[in-house]
């Protein structure tokens, strides 16, 4: 089991993914799983850049499940890209091919190894069951919530938590049983022979932080050639962005626009003017021209009780259905047509994940930075808009700190 990961850590327009396709390409005599968020990576370019090498990408044509589809191209030992998604779901099966394979694993872009747990179980189920000797939190390994219970029945209300706990996917803060997240098993990095992420602003990033905590040794990848470095990059992105503001986006400068600022802070007049000011870049462009962000909350109208949300920050006459893009998107030439990009965010790493990080990742430096995170996503979701065709585009970045990292990076 390898306890070292390769980072090619490179901007955007770099030619990272063509770098590694060329360097595939002179390697044949490795075997590939080659991991993108990105369905046309992973079921056209890659199979058809690199046709030679034969890639080919789970289906369910004959197969009931792609996981099953997987295993079968794994047993055979073929060359396999697949998505993220898949990725999550590998099994022990499936690990142990990997590893009798001896498989170099490419990951395109972060994979998100740890989350915050969003489950049904609430604090109280935690506890409960802690204090009936059910589970235990092992905090001498990181928090990881142990399953005790060897009686209880199958299909009970349990079940799925039970299911977390062996696959070891739970852990908890040491502050509080409310803070639970859920991680993906290392077994799943280490049962490749090299393991290669693809990215760009990976120190300070929560992967790092991860990675660290759990004692793996992260180094360069350095075989590869790119066709631009990073100052060329943001050389061309400084003359095709150009960076505006306007009267009512100025007049919000003085709002938190943090999730939690949305989501519990926030006055109802405040949502309004946010509201009010996407409406007039709406009327302004055109609907297909713009992708706007803020936390998916805000767009809802509706409570779940049907009543109007106080909390909407979605002008009446908005839709927000074909201009809203998640903050954290990555890998997408969906809204390569975009012109306009409205950041109406202002981004902090998950608290949970922060606290669990800090909890047992402080003595290690194994703690992400906020501002780097902020800085790193936020590049990432301009980068879904046509200037990545080389083309310029309006960027209006509403909160004074998220502009500021942005302005301090573009100019540095």
């Amino acid at each position: 089991m390898t306890t070292k990961i390769e980072v090619l850590d490179a901007i955007m327009g770099s030619g990272k993914t063509l770098g590694i396709i060329n360097w595939m390409l002179s390697n044949p005599q490795y075997k590939y799983l080659y991991i993108s968020p990105m369905l046309t990576e992973v079921e056209n370019r890659i199979p058809t850049d690199c046709a030679a090498l034969e890639f080919v990408f789970p289906s369910t044509d004959e197969y009931k499940t792609k996981s099953e589809h997987l295993l079968h191209l794994l047993k055979d030992g073929r060359n396999i890209s697949f998505s993220h998604s898949l990725f999550q779901d590998l099994s022990k099966l499936h690990l142990e091919c990997i590893q009798r394979e001896k498989y170099i694993l490419i990951i395109d872009e972060e994979v998100g190894m740890i989350e915050p747990y969003s489950g049904t179980y609430t604090k109280g189920d935690i506890t409960s069951l802690e204090n009936a000797k059910h589970i235990e939190v092992d905090e001498d390994q990181l928090g990881l919530v142990r399953w005790k219970w060897d009686t209880i029945e199958e299909n009970t209300v349990y079940s799925k938590l039970k299911r977390q706990c062996e696959l070891e996917q739970l852990y908890c803060a040491k502050r509080s049983r409310e803070m639970m997240v859920i991680q993906l098993p290392m077994s799943l990095v280490q049962s490749a022979q090299r393991t290669i992420i693809l990215t760009y602003l990976f120190k300070g990033s929560v992967m790092e932080s991860f990675l660290k905590l759990k004692g793996m040794e992260i180094l360069p990848f350095t075989e590869v050639r790119l066709i631009k470095d990073t100052q060329e990059v943001k050389k061309q992105a400084r003359e095709l962005i150009n960076l505006k503001t306007t009267p009512s986006i100025k007049a919000l400068s003085n709002l938190s626009l943090s999730h939690t600022w949305y989501t519990t802070n926030g006055k109802k007049e405040d949502y309004i003017r946010i509201g009010n000011a996407i409406h007039s870049l709406v009327r302004k462009y055109s609907p297909e021209d713009i992708i706007f962000t803020m936390p998916k909350e805000a767009l809802e109208r509706r409570t779940k009780n049907k009543k109007p949300n106080p909390r909407c920050a979605i002008h009446k006459s908005t839709n927000a259905d074909t201009m809203f893009l998640y903050s954290a998107a990555r890998a997408t030439n969906d809204y390569s047509n975009r012109k306009v990009a409205i950041h109406v965010y202002n981004r902090f790493v998950n608290r949970t994940v922060m606290a669990y990080l800090q909890d047992y990742g402080s003595e290690l430096d194994a703690v992400p930075d906020d501002d780097q995170f902020a800085l790193a996503e936020m590049i990432q979701w301009i980068w879904r808009t046509q200037i990545r065709e080389d083309k310029p585009i309006d960027l209006y970045i509403v909160s004074p700190r998220m502009k500021q990292l942005f302005d301090n990076w573009i100019n540095s």
